[in-house]
């Protein structure tokens, strides 16, 4: 086996196995349960826990970790999902769109994240949008003259607090 040191915070069921025979064994030889367990630098209470566990679970293979989360998803949030995404993908096209709409039509109350990650984890995907056709540019007309103070621009920000408006008017040739 060839441990060395403190037996580690995780060790397979074969090293738990190793130490609790040697434990008994020193026990039966007149030691201290104590003692038996300092020699494995593991504490008394843990040697008493795995003993515990063998005894009432059978096994002393750890368990995985995890468990189940008081905030996971349902089964029916998980199906109200998918239902509003078969029923309004095509129209809202965006997982962001979809969660709010499961709410304010009351079927679930979900994040953007949570949404899409239930679409990815039953492999859906929602419709792109088609992509939009370069449109030509017009040419200049044919009466237009492409020199300097021909052709002007303007714009005009309002105020509204002073009660102002401003205006820029610039010719587009020289910019200025």
């Amino acid at each position: 086996m060839g441990l060395s040191g403190p037996v580690p915070a995780r060790v397979p069921a074969e090293v738990k196995e190793a130490v609790l025979k040697t434990v008994n064994d020193a026990v039966t030889a007149g030691f201290t349960h104590t003692w038996a367990c300092s020699l494995w630098q593991v504490s008394d209470e843990r040697v008493h826990r795995w003993r515990a566990r063998r005894r009432n679970i059978g096994t002393l293979v750890d368990r995985a970790p995890g468990g189940h989360p008081v905030h996971a998803l349902l089964p029916d949030e998980v199906a109200a999902i998918l239902d509003i995404a078969e029923r309004w993908g095509a129209v809202d096209r965006s997982h962001r769109k979809l969660a709010h709409r499961g709410s304010y039509k009351q079927r679930v109350w979900v994040s953007p994240a949570t949404f899409r990650r239930v679409l990815i984890a039953h492999g859906l995907t929602l419709p792109e949008p088609q992509p939009r056709s370069r449109s030509e540019k017009r040419p200049w007309p044919d009466w237009l003259v492409w020199t300097r103070n021909r052709i002007w621009i303007w714009d005009a920000t309002h105020f509204t607090r002073a009660r102002r408006v401003v205006f820029a008017i610039v010719d587009l040739v020289s910019r200025k």
